[in-house]
């Protein structure tokens, strides 16, 4: 019986994650409270499995976009045909927005790890400060197409994933603020 008790709060907390990925709100500060108030204790290898799920949905949900930008940037590199450079440089200006996240997430993993991980306080503040700063910018429609977008507004988004590296902040959330 205990198994069967586990493998549903399993269930529930893999339905919970799926149902806060898509929308921008911290999936991961959510499915931490949850798992907080139902003192579940969670291996590591659950938390990169719904995780990876997610990516699988993201990817599955943008393929289409994904292929895209990959015949069409190959095209480019192949043929120089300006056809093709905008993806391309929307696939340039992706990478540009990936590297601050990506540098500051290897340089201080061990102290989010260590310090900020499971502070259940500092994440019902980050996601209010998601929210506010969601709210704040509610009414803010964006004025520049994909071709307009420059390097500068490509690293000001990776900065913001970077914030969102502190448990609470949305990632998607901080995207669209700092796209604003």
């Amino acid at each position: 019986m205990q198994e069967i008790f586990e493998l549903l709060k399993y269930l529930f907390l893999g339905v919970f994650q799926g149902f806060t990925e898509p929308i921008p709100i911290s999936s991961s500060g959510h499915l931490m409270i949850v798992r907080h108030l139902m003192e579940i204790k969670l291996p590591i290898t659950f938390e990169g499995f719904i995780n990876f799920g997610s990516l699988i949905a993201v990817l599955i949900v943008f393929r289409q976009d994904i292929a895209r930008l990959t015949i069409n940037g190959l095209k480019f590199i192949q043929t120089r045909n300006h056809e093709f450079r905008s993806d391309f440089n929307y696939i340039l200006l992706l990478v540009i927005a990936t590297i601050p996240a990506g540098v500051i997430g290897i340089l201080i993993e061990d102290y989010i790890d260590s310090i900020l991980g499971e502070q259940i306080k500092l994440v019902g503040i980050t996601l209010l400060l998601t929210g506010l700063a969601l709210w704040i910018i509610r009414n803010l429609k964006g004025f520049k197409t994909d071709d307009e977008i420059t390097i500068k507004d490509a690293i000001i988004v990776g900065l913001a994933q970077a914030i969102a590296l502190i448990p609470g902040i949305s990632r998607s959330g901080a995207t669209i603020v700092g796209a604003c």
